[in-house]
């Protein structure tokens, strides 16, 4: 059964199901004990009380499942095969039962197990709260009317007996019976399947049993309003709306793996592959060698388990998340994981200008009559051909003709009828007042619409525009005659942070694009004031070109007037066609489509409708441009983190690998045990790991050009990962060699020689914190890595002067060793450091 017939079938067998659609609006109001004005206060908290908040049941998160799906891991598994192969070696060896002592081993695995599950749950578990937290912060939000007064809320917070307004762009987050509406129309596939938006009505319908497809009169939660405007009494709520009775359709939201975290996983598996069959040769030359079985095919095991970075994948998630809520701080509401890699990689800005650029508090500062006609009349054509309402529900453009009528004393009469809705393509709007019609708009779209010449009305719209003024014209029908009253000329000033977020977006090898509905002359002014530099052209002028046309046009073409949605696609597709990666900003209904075709689609959350921040990646909380060269910054500094990390956990495993199939091709005695190996990758793994994913941003961050989408993940780090291992091999070789030859105790040498790789690796994370030497960046810049150094230091410590130590088969060194250990790691510091000097091919 598809899920529409599933849904029609609910709503049938919901008995408690009340037929609104068939009653009158003051019966339905009548049943909330609500009205026209809204509910009132004490109304709300006791609806509160009793339908509880408008959010479907959220499937519960078991704790004990995150802490167990750490254990469902390749390399977990084969440490499981080292603890099963400790566990029944005493007895394979041994002719009598073996005491508890020989099971110390396994016992030491098992911890080392457990607390590597421990530390994955903690991490996951931090990204869950950090995503659940995001969620909460994309939750929509409605325009509720309660005790007279407008305003903008949750809609988890909204109750049945709201009265809620929705516009076009909107996303019904409720049930509920219209009261009245303007040519709205809406798209409610979601429930029925019908691809078509439909025309509502106010009135009551007849009839028993009606279907969703055919409540005309009722405005369902999860459904698009796609045009002009309505209110209505909300029904139901939650669990009892229509979608609320298919809940268990509806599946939680999941961040599904990026594409990163898939190129780790199998980067993952290629390296498991690789480390196994290095372990079995390893396995050979000990069999070869005739070491005893159990102890190398321990060391086997153990080795296959260190060198493979298992924890990446967790790693990555915990640095993506929280670089996501990094941006949160920044006003970027990250919607979907995948656009922080793409952000690196952002060849070009599509950017709109109102609320972007611009500051979006649109003042008027100026007017133009036609002979004869009076400023109160057009304040209040201006103030009457408008949805908003003061002091700040609306657009901004509509709450500054608003302010212009208040400061002139024009009245503000009510809506009859909105005769004709605006829509970015029509440009103009009109609405019936008793027995008057006002129109608004575009200047060059209402002197179309208006009898005779107009010449000196386009003459002073240019004169406005060249100053970068934004300009409405307003007019009067009377029958079928159209009379022009005069222009309003509104100042929206560039954002002060913008001119700078530009020439530092340039500076980073990424061009902008200015996009607008806006004059063509007050679109050149602005983004001439900002440093956008390029041709200008009139969206008209797009129609008229070839795809390969157009593409040819963007190459010196940065600013785009009178665009409608249509030709916001088109360029987007050029663009993509030159092989630009495309972040696209926009707010309106008809933007989701090249929101949701960008690379990066960029939604405006103040001003932007829920269809257009549903369709894109980031949203803006404060629509502001600079925010998004900001996001892009943060992005660039998330994943060079992200390769840090990534380079110093494959740095540091593979020199054991080196180190301990030497010696045993050698014939010398086995440097480490299986549980040193273990103990060190455990030390080194993991915090230092996450250190790395919160280092701050390289200086050059935003100096460099963007990556490409394509690019490997080692890019230009393969020779300094050889000259890395071999290096870390030959310290720990040349000193293990010079102890066992000094005469030196093998458990003794073996403490040695496993502080230094501890120690060693722990000065390699410093190093690889920067490109730039270490006095550039500042020592102590990254708290964390503080805290990620000092933790393994004192566990190891800790290890090797108490009676732990024994368990490992360990024995406190002395100070001329710690001395040792320290040169020998501060040299291999000195090393790597010095190698950063040296020019490398960009």
């Amino acid at each position: 059964m598809n899920t529409v017939v599933m849904v029609r079938q609910a709503h049938h067998d919901n008995i408690a199901t009340i037929m609104y659609y068939s009653q009158n609006i003051q019966e339905v109001l009548q049943a909330f004990h609500s009205s026209s004005e809204g509910l009132t206060t004490s109304s709300v908290e006791k609806a509160r009380e009793e339908y509880g908040f408008n959010e479907l049941p959220a499937k519960a998160k078991s704790m004990w499942k995150l802490f167990f799906s750490q254990f469902a891991d390749t390399m977990v598994y084969i440490l499981f095969g080292a603890l099963a192969i400790s566990t029944v070696a005493p007895f394979l060896e041994s002719d009598s039962i073996p005491s508890i002592g020989h099971f110390t081993d396994a016992f030491v695995i098992l911890a080392i197990l457990l607390l590597n599950a421990v530390l994955g749950f903690l991490q996951e578990f931090k990204a869950e709260q950090a995503i659940e937290q995001l969620q909460k912060l994309s939750s929509p939000h409605m325009r509720i009317r309660r005790d007279g007064v407008e305003s903008i809320i949750p809609s988890r917070e909204v109750v049945p007996g709201d009265i809620a307004i929705v516009e076009a762009g909107d996303r019904i987050a409720a049930d509920g019976r219209i009261l009245e509406h303007s040519h709205v129309r809406i798209n409610e596939s979601s429930l029925t399947g019908e691809s078509l938006a439909v025309d509502k009505i106010a009135d009551a319908i007849t009839g028993e049993n009606v279907s969703i497809a055919d409540q005309d009169n009722m405005l369902f939660s999860g459904t698009l309003v796609t045009r002009g405007s309505a209110e209505f009494v909300v029904t139901a709520t939650g669990a009892k709306t229509e979608i609320g009775t298919i809940a268990k359709l509806v599946s939680e939201t999941e961040f599904p793996e990026t594409p990163l975290q898939r190129r780790m996983a199998q980067m993952g598996k290629m390296l498991g592959i690789i480390v196994i069959v290095l372990c079995l040769v390893i396995l050979g030359i000990g069999l070869y060698r005739d070491l005893h079985f159990t102890e190398i095919l321990l060391i086997a095991v153990s080795l296959a388990v260190s060198a493979v970075p298992e924890g990446l994948p967790a790693v990555v998630t915990v640095c993506l998340a929280m670089g996501v809520r990094r941006m949160v701080k920044s006003n970027a509401l990250v919607r979907r994981l995948e656009s922080l890699e793409t952000l690196g990689s952002v060849t070009v800005i599509c950017s709109d200008k109102t609320g972007t650029i611009t500051q979006n508090k649109m003042t008027v500062v100026d007017t133009w009559l036609c002979k004869g006609k009076n400023k109160e009349l057009l304040a209040q054509i201006g103030a009457s051909c408008n949805r908003a309402q003061l002091p700040d529900i609306g657009d901004p453009t509509e709450i500054g003709l608003l302010q212009f009528a208040q400061e002139l004393n024009a009245s503000r009469l009510d809506i009859t009828d909105e005769q004709v809705p605006f829509t970015s393509e029509g440009k103009y709007m009109q609405t019936l007042h008793g027995d008057q019609v006002f129109l608004k708009g575009a200047p060059e779209k209402i002197v179309a619409l208006a009898d005779g010449s107009h010449d000196d009305v386009l003459e002073a719209n240019n004169t406005f525009a060249d100053k970068g003024l934004r300009v409405l014209a307003c007019a009067v029908k009377e029958g079928d005659t159209v009379e022009l009253i005069g222009l309003i000329a509104m100042q929206d000033p560039p954002r002060p942070t913008v001119k700078a977020a530009i020439a530092q977006s340039k500076q980073a090898g990424i061009r902008t694009i200015m996009i607008t509905g806006d004059n063509l002359r007050t679109a050149k002014a602005i983004a001439e004031s900002v440093g956008i530099e390029g041709k200008a052209m009139h969206g008209s002028e797009i129609d008229q070109l070839e795809p390969e046309q157009l593409m040819q046009t963007l190459e010196d073409t940065s600013i785009f007037a009178r665009v409608s949605p249509e030709h916001k696609l088109k360029i987007l597709n050029a663009l993509k066609e030159m092989g630009e990666i495309v972040a696209m900003s926009g707010d309106g209904v008809n933007d989701a489509p090249a929101l949701k075709g960008a690379h990066v689609g960029i939604a405006m959350g103040n001003v932007g409708t829920e269809v257009a921040r549903e369709a894109s990646s980031i949203v803006l909380a404060d629509d502001c441009f600079a925010t998004i060269v900001a996001a892009v910054a943060e992005g660039r500094r998330i994943y060079d983190n992200i390769i840090k990390f990534v380079v110093f956990l494959l740095r540091t495993n593979f020199d054991e690998l080196l180190f301990i199939s030497t010696c045993m091709f050698l014939g010398m005695p086995l440097p480490y045990l299986a549980l040193h190996i273990l103990w060190i990758n455990l030390m080194t793994d993991s915090l230092p790991a996450l250190a790395l994913g919160m280092e701050p941003a390289e200086p050059d961050v935003m100096k460099r050009p963007p990556r490409s989408p394509t690019q490997h993940l080692l890019h230009g780090e393969f020779v300094r990962l050889a000259v890395a291992a071999v290096v870390g091999f030959g310290v720990s070789f040349a000193l293990y060699s010079h102890l066992l030859r000094s005469g030196l105790e093998l458990i003794e040498a073996r403490s040695v020689t496993m502080t230094l790789a501890i120690m060693f690796e722990l000065f390699m994370v410093i190093s690889m914190r920067s490109s730039k030497p270490i006095w550039q960046v500042g020592l102590f810049s990254n708290k964390y890595m503080i805290g990620a150094i000092a933790v393994p230091f004192a566990l190891q410590f800790v290890l090797l002067f108490t009676p732990l130590g024994k368990l490992f088969h360990l024995t406190a060194i002395s100070q001329q060793q710690w001395l040792t250990v320290f040169g020998l790691s501060a040299a291999g510091f000195a090393f790597f450091e010095l190698l950063k000097l040296l020019p490398t091919k960009k």
